[in-house]
């Protein structure tokens, strides 16, 4: 699920990035079927600190 979230939400030669909220629709629509349901539960149960490492990654870029 980190590298998917890292996917959609980073820009890319081919696409824009999405914003975190398009990211998090996505995830949850795929929860039973690309993911598996618990781990993406613990993605959102951790999600502030999720966040913050993407902050610190996007701030050295």
């Amino acid at each position: 699920i980190a590298d998917v979230f890292d996917a959609l939400t980073t820009r890319r030669p081919y696409k824009p990035a999405f914003p975190n909220e398009k990211a998090y629709s996505i995830i949850r629509k795929e929860k039973g079927s690309h993911f598996d349901p618990k781990v993406v539960e613990v993605f959102f149960r951790n999600l502030g600190e999720i966040v913050a490492i993407q902050q610190r990654f996007q701030e050295a870029e």
